[in-house]
């Protein structure tokens, strides 16, 4: 009897050890509007035209693709539309952007493309086609945010 119970936590035991494998949540200091300003590419408000996804959801290799038509500029000079990866998986920071809803975005270069993630002050936005306000911003976000990214420029 009690070689049975040896062998069966002996079984548990290295089925727990040796079948673990690794898990990855994403983790994000609360974001900074300012500090992210700096650190980022292109700032821009866009709205979501289309939407790519990997054939592979799991694969962290292939990102999610949206391209953005954008309207105003905030840093940087983008083109009328870019396109902007982001990890397939919200566990891998990847953001999620609504087909035909407009967002303020931050980009960043990452290995010579264009990418965001869940950690940067991306944000959905009121449509429209002007410079974002106050009134634009989504409940609770900072009415300071408008005053830090400075003086909009029309992108056409």
């Amino acid at each position: 009897m009690l070689r049975r119970i040896v062998i069966v936590l002996t079984l548990v035991l290295g089925t727990l050890v040796f079948g673990a494998t690794p898990s990855y949540a994403c983790s994000c200091m609360p974001p900074e509007v300012p500090r992210h300003l700096k650190s980022s590419a292109l700032v821009f408000t866009g709205t979501v035209k289309t939407v790519r996804r990997p054939k592979d959801r799991w694969d962290p290799e292939r990102p999610v693709t949206y391209s953005f038509r954008v309207d105003h500029a905030y840093k940087g000079k983008p083109k009328r539309v870019v396109s902007v990866g982001t990890p397939t998986q919200t566990a891998a920071c990847g953001a999620e952007f609504s087909r035909g809803a407009r967002y303020l975005v931050f980009v960043y270069k990452w290995e010579g493309r264009l990418a965001t993630n869940m950690c940067l002050p991306n944000m959905k936005v009121a449509h429209g086609k002007g410079p974002i306000t106050a009134a634009d911003l989504p409940k609770g976000a900072d009415p300071k945010t408008i005053k830090q990214l400075g003086k909009p420029r029309r992108v056409r």
